[in-house]
């Protein structure tokens, strides 16, 4: 694998190109491993990607790279996190736990007071899972909601499942029970602290390649990158705000020279959520944007939003 940037992210419909990739590697994967696994349609993943239900890591030339969603069960009380999958040309290069980390922080924002489970026989993903606070349980701690084992039917493991009388199998379920004292460490706060970034842009003339053609003036390419900054709306999680906020304020240029001006200044107040990164952030402007930009190193604001407003609009949002 070269040397490139992998973006974490919420599905979107566009991801939904990624579907028969995703459900092959899922399957081609146990039988590697020699284990079961719930078999899953490519119906069911796309709907699970339009529901806004799942992450995928993909390259930055739109490449897939890895997958996993989460379900509710029980009227809110249980969260699935599940189907996690790595492209095998990107494992062992830290994209599990980032894919793992996002699914379990979405299942912790929008259902704070649900229990989250995930059913494994993977030893990695239960390394996972006890960093972020699960711990093993029997099958009976879990959702008892039918619809959610009637996916184990497609699993070569059923037979087994059902003799036990879904009391075990050769899968481990684990469970991070938010409610329990020791547990309570992982809380929201990072959903509602806000942080901000500003960005000192300057964009300069683009000449053209075509022999006696005109190239495009300073002003004309800060025009498309500030309508850039202005429409662009970062993926973001079902029933939560806009977690990526930008902002074009300041845009200066030589009076003198008028449209010959040699750049165009202008500047972008990025306020943000921890959806994303700053890095992340940052590459994705990056790779939409053409002019030259510096991070003003001498901003650092920090804001709390109050977590009683927040949790009140997370119910309302989720009613």
């Amino acid at each position: 694998m070269e040397n490139q940037m992998i973006f974490v992210r919420i599905a979107t419909v566009a991801d939904i190109k990624h579907v028969d990739e995703i459900v092959k590697e899922t399957e081609s994967s146990a039988i590697a491993r020699g284990s079961g696994i719930a078999k899953r349609s490519p119906e069911s993943v796309a709907q699970k990607i339009k529901e806004g239900k799942a992450v995928i890591a993909v390259t930055g030339r739109g490449e897939w790279v890895g997958f996993s969603y989460f379900e509710v069960w029980e009227n809110n009380s249980f969260v699935s996190n599940s189907g996690l999958i790595v492209a095998p040309t990107f494992r062992n290069a830290g994209v599990a736990k980032a894919i793992k980390d996002r699914i379990f922080k979405i299942s912790r924002r929008i259902y704070p007071e649900a229990k989250i489970f995930s059913i494994t026989s993977g030893a990695a993903i239960m390394k996972m899972n006890a960093q972020l606070g699960f711990e093993p349980v029997t099958f009976d701690q879990i959702t008892h909601d039918e619809h959610f084992w009637e996916g184990c039917k497609s699993c070569v493991n059923y037979n087994i499942l059902e003799g036990k009388k879904r009391c075990n199998c050769l899968c481990t379920a684990m469970l991070f029970d938010p409610h329990k004292q020791n547990f309570n460490s992982y809380a929201l706060t990072p959903a509602s602290e806000k942080c901000e970034i500003t960005l000192d842009c300057i964009a300069c003339p683009k000449l053209s390649l075509a022999v006696g053609a005109e190239g495009t003036n300073a002003i004309c390419s800060a025009l498309t990158d500030i309508l850039w900054f202005s429409e662009y709306t970062f993926p973001i999680e079902s029933n939560l705000p806009d977690p990526v906020k930008m902002t074009v304020t300041n845009v200066n240029m030589d009076a003198r020279q008028n449209c010959n001006s040699k750049e165009c200044r202008f500047t972008v107040n990025i306020v943000y959520d921890h959806s994303y990164t700053e890095k992340e952030i940052i590459n994705t402007i990056r790779n939409h944007t053409r002019c030259r930009f510096t991070v003003r190193q001498d901003v650092f604001n920090v804001s709390i939003i109050d977590d009683t407003v927040y949790e009140q609009q997370l119910v309302l949002n989720n009613c």
